[in-house]
């Protein structure tokens, strides 16, 4: 089966080649996909082979701001909006872009529209644990403000994606909180905690607190949006600095520099399951077509990973299998 990605490579911090580059090696193993990249054609092809084949340029060098003023930013053609047109118009599958998340967010959501059933999208990443394995996290900025169904929506969305990601027949389901006992937090994670604690078609199993998350307790872990953007930016600048700090102390001396000699496999080993890049992307969860937004920093390896998961994604068939979940709680 061929497979269409529409690739908005406009508004990386450091050009278009980390994007290019990266759409090229992933096809050299995956030649029933296609890409469909819209930026900046003069710039592209600079770093595309004149042979290439399964990449199609569409030139479109605006990018994209919501800014003050929203309504302007949405009429705009910049890159964003032909690629989210793209798969709209069932020209291409699924959509990847680092362009600026709120216009991302607000165009999917009025362009490809939500789930049925849904209230509002999320960002959703795949985050590491300390057993090299995964769970998704969700809300990590999409919403600052939540009510407890949204959180009950989201769970229900990201539990079907877990299963499909992780290869599980059942996944557990936690909710972010700042203690275990059913007293504490915010009267919207209370009431969620009480809505899920009743719905028995998915495997909830309670409060969750941020110092375990990475604890391979839970496959999916919910939260609003406020609390899960600093959860994730507190965990990324947390590895980021462990790992400097192991450097500088390693390099303080030549006894630490020959000792590192021994154990640097186990240092790269680490420093490999915890590296973000190799995810690359979070998903818009709670739209009706399958779509990823890459960090604005992003780099080849990080846009390797993003369009690895939308591989994942697709072949797995995620989006029908969200939308079936969300059928039986119709039905």
């Amino acid at each position: 089966m061929k497979y269409i990605i529409a690739m908005d490579v406009n508004g990386n911090d450091h050009g278009v080649e980390s994007a290019v580059l990266a759409a090229v090696d992933f096809l050299k193993h995956n030649d029933h996909f296609y890409i469909k990249m819209v930026g900046n054609e003069q710039e592209i092809r600079k770093f595309l082979d004149p042979n290439q084949k399964n990449i199609e340029i569409i030139n479109n060098e605006i990018v994209g701001k919501l800014g003050d003023n929203p309504r302007s930013a949405l009429s705009e053609n910049s890159s964003l909006k032909v690629a989210i047109d793209l798969v709209k118009n069932n020209e291409a599958d699924s959509i990847i872009s680092c362009g600026d998340s709120g216009l991302y967010l607000t165009l999917s959501t009025f362009i490809l529209k939500r789930l049925p059933g849904i209230s509002r999208p999320a960002f959703m990443p795949i985050m590491p644990n300390i057993n090299r394995g995964h769970f998704l996290l969700l809300d990590v900025g999409a919403n600052l403000q939540t009510k407890a169904e949204y959180l009950h929506e989201w769970a229900i969305l990201a539990s079907e994606a877990a299963k499909a990601f992780f290869d599980k027949g059942q996944v557990s389901v936690k909710l972010l909180n700042i203690g275990t006992e059913d007293y504490k937090g915010l009267e919207i994670t209370k009431e969620a905690h009480q809505i899920m604690r009743g719905d028995t078609k998915i495997n909830y199993q309670g409060f969750i607190e941020p110092r375990d998350l990475l604890l391979n307790t839970a496959d999916v872990v919910v939260c609003d949006g406020y609390a899960g953007n600093i959860t994730l930016k507190t965990a990324e600048g947390a590895i980021l600095n462990f790992k400097n700090l192991i450097k500088k102390n390693i390099m303080a001396s030549w006894t630490r520099k020959i000792g590192y000699l021994f154990l640097r496999n186990a240092f790269k080993d680490v420093a490999e399951s915890f590296d973000y890049r190799n995810v690359g992307a979070a998903w818009i969860l709670g739209v009706n077509h399958l779509a990823l937004k890459c960090h604005g920093s992003s780099d080849k390896k990080s846009y390797l990973g993003a369009l690895n998961q939308m591989k994942l994604g697709l072949e797995k068939d995620v989006l029908t299998k969200m939308k079936r979940a969300i059928d039986e709680y119709d039905n």
